[in-house]
């Protein structure tokens, strides 16, 4: 979305023309998601740090050998709901158990193990005996909620330096409503945002012209576009009920027009902050660096 400042452009060049252009770019949604593969719990304002907006994924379930447990092979946890007590605190429900559960770090031992969240080993601190049994219920076999504690290291595979929790890949996940409004024109089903997690949402610009952007910033928090997000099977699930979306959507429709040859289905944009600071749903979007976009064949009829 744009205005013009001025109507008269006669006698000027291009780049005049689009200085007198002020694009409307803001942010729409912020989320996070305090255990890995739970619903998202929406925010009016977050604060961003280094590892993520503040309490995202910083939980994760594995089995009693350490291996990852999430939502693609678990959907029944996608069902999980949190609620804020206070600092530090949560609560978990699940429709299938008249139990809630409450999650304060500050009861738990400075006991680690060693998990493997995909190709990182993490020093992962235990929580307790009976979160263990609570989640165990709902996965339908034995698993262990980790936290990422104090001792806890993990870092982003392209930029070494940079920290980040239990997200999969970088620290922050973001999508733009007009992507989505594209994808769902021609796909059979109708998607949600919440299909893909973001963390972040832009409306105003037009369908994945996030592609180019290399460096935003959002209030006074600048964020760096390192690539886009390949997308996988979770994004079938059905946010509300757990069940696989029928025919594969949106990966089979995604398929068609955001193949990025040797990588996979992408959709939205892994990104790192270069600042920390506070960030709020309407705060300014400013496009402070292009890069060239990936190539895609759009192979829609």
């Amino acid at each position: 979305m744009f205005v013009f400042l001025s109507n008269n452009l006669s006698n000027t060049n291009l780049t005049s023309y689009y200085e007198r252009i002020v694009f409307l770019y803001s942010l729409s949604e912020l989320a996070i998601y305090p255990v890995k593969s739970i619903q998202g719990i929406a925010l009016q304002s977050s604060r961003v740090d280094d590892a993520g907006l503040c309490g995202d994924r910083r939980y994760t379930l594995v089995t009693p050998n350490g291996e990852l447990v999430t939502g693609r092979t678990h959907p029944q946890l996608t069902l999980i709901t949190a609620k804020a007590l206070e600092d530090h605190c949560w609560q978990l429900s699940h429709p299938s158990t008249q139990t809630s559960l409450i999650l304060d770090l500050t009861k738990y031992a400075q006991e680690y193990s060693e998990i493997v969240v995909w190709e990182n080993t993490v020093n992962a601190q235990r929580t307790s005996d009976e979160a263990d049994a609570w989640f165990s219920k709902i996965a339908g076999e034995s698993v262990h909620l980790m936290h990422f504690g104090e001792h806890s290291q993990r870092f982003t595979k392209r930029r070494p330096d940079v920290p980040m929790g239990f997200a999969d890949g970088y620290p922050f996940l973001l999508t733009t409503e007009a992507s989505l409004s594209e994808l769902n024109r021609t796909c059979a089903q109708h998607i949600q945002m919440a299909q893909f997690r973001p963390n972040i949402v832009i409306r105003g610009n037009s369908a994945f012209e996030e592609d180019r952007w290399k460096r935003i910033r959002i209030g006074d928090v600048e964020f760096e576009n390192i690539k886009p997000c390949v997308r996988c099977i979770f994004t079938t699930l059905n946010p509300q009920t757990a069940e696989r979306i029928p025919k594969g959507e949106p990966l089979k429709t995604l398929g068609k027009f955001r193949l990025l040859d040797g990588k996979g289905i992408t959709f939205g944009a892994n990104l790192i902050a270069l600042n920390t600071g506070i960030i709020h749903i309407g705060d300014e979007v400013e496009i402070l660096e292009y890069q060239e976009a990936e190539k895609y064949q759009d192979r829609r009829k």
